[in-house]
């Protein structure tokens, strides 16, 4: 997704279409993972996370190969659609991070997620360079291949028992189909069914139980809420928004696509930069703290960027928004991890891929439509940057007026 801003004109002159529809489908790389990612906790019982990982590259992969020989927005949709198995790789690895690095969770997610930020400081240049050699179709055809790496990627994907301080509950995790039970070599979904015989009988009893298969029970949790969903939305509203219309914003205010591109790449800098800083933050602020910070610093620079008219103006504000929205990545995973039980962790990350993928296909929508119908991309922004403050009003009703408190592990 980080180099379909680059795309987006592209696309939309090439395939005779809306902004909204354009940005729409790119926002479904998102979307749809997301909210397929939410089965990822039952995957990872039922198969082995490298196999899992090694799937999701070749799904996305053919995906990208299928936009390439797009005419209309229907094929760009239905090969976008499979891009977002890409989204259960995140899933996946968010997941098992906790199960190796216990003692340094907080370090260890910060390196995680600087991946994100290194794809938005090089990938828009890279698309832009692929872009003026190869045209967009050629551009697709070589992101196809490198989602194929993903495949190799997944090989490295090792199933050696995690430190031994770590929960005997999570170390089952990483041995999916065979990990052992009290009753010998038998799956988890054959211990529930000869435990609880009455799930076949009734529908009502089988919906329940694929819903605490899914982490259902983590909604009735308003600690989970306030802190995780609510947030997890805004994150993916907020973030999505600004990797796909950022360049377009930039041209829009007169600058050519190479210095909209350069424009994204100093966000993904400011991500870079915060992320790295995390852990020693973490150190010495709590998580919740931070995320009210996060927040606001979004907020206000999302809202600031339109008041910004200088390639150089653009550059520092969009600096300063990759900071706050950076920080606000690491502090939600960890927030994840802190409200909810060890063994809901793969589901605690799949339920805030949900929700982030529920804000992510809205703003695809809504910033591409108020850009078709307004001809700027200013009250767009304005509201990104309004969305970003729900999370630290959410924070305070959650923590002032709920008292809410950490899950005791």
């Amino acid at each position: 997704m980080k180099s379909f801003s680059v795309l987006l004109m592209d696309l939309k002159e090439q395939l005779v279409t809306s902004t909204w529809v354009v940005g729409s489908c790119i926002s479904i790389i998102t979307g749809c993972g997301s909210l397929l990612g939410v089965t990822s906790g039952a995957i990872v019982n039922l198969l082995n996370p490298r196999l899992a990982i090694m799937l999701s590259g070749l799904l996305a992969s053919i995906g990208l190969l299928i936009c390439s020989c797009a005419t209309n927005s229907g094929i760009l949709l239905m090969g976008l659609a499979l891009t977002g198995f890409l989204m259960m790789q995140i899933n996946i690895a968010l997941g098992l991070v906790p199960l190796y690095f216990d003692k340094y969770y907080e370090a260890a997610v910060a390196i995680y997620s600087c991946g994100t930020g290194i794809a938005i400081l090089t990938m828009p240049i890279v698309a832009q360079t692929f872009l003026d050699t190869y045209g967009w179709r050629g551009t697709l055809l070589l992101l196809s291949g490198l989602a194929l790496h993903s495949i190799p990627c997944g090989t490295l994907v090792t199933e050696r028992s995690p430190s031994e301080s770590i929960k005997p509950e999570s170390e089952s995790l990483l041995n999916g189909r065979n990990r052992k039970t009290p009753e010998g070599n038998k799956s988890v979904l054959q211990m529930k069914n000869k435990a609880n015989p009455v799930v076949m009988a009734s529908a009502w009893n089988a919906l329940k139980a694929l819903c605490n298969d899914l982490g259902g029970q983590l909604l009735t949790q308003s600690a989970f809420v306030s802190r995780v969903l609510i947030p997890g939305f805004t994150y993916g509203y907020i973030i999505t928004g600004w990797m796909i219309y950022i360049v377009s914003f930039t041209v829009s205010k007169g600058a050519s696509i190479k210095e909209g591109s350069i424009v994204a790449t100093f966000g993904g800098l400011g991500v870079i930069m915060i992320r790295i800083a995390a852990p020693l933050l973490n150190k010495f602020i709590a998580y919740k703290h931070l995320l009210y910070l996060s927040s606001i610093i979004a907020a206000t620079s999302l809202s600031s960027i339109p008041f910004f008219g200088s390639f150089t103006g653009m550059c520092f504000i969009v600096t300063i928004s990759g900071i706050g929205i950076g920080l606000f990545g690491v502090e939600l995973y960890i927030s994840a991890n802190y409200n909810c039980k060890e063994s809901d962790h793969f589901h605690a990350i799949a339920w805030l891929h949900l929700v982030y993928g529920a804000g992510a296909l809205l703003t695809g929508f809504l910033t591409g439509y108020l850009f078709d119908v307004t001809g700027s991309f200013a009250i767009s922004f304005y509201i990104l940057g309004a969305v970003a403050s729900v999370t630290a009003m959410s924070l305070a009703v959650g923590d002032i007026c709920l008292g809410l408190k950490d899950y005791e592990k």
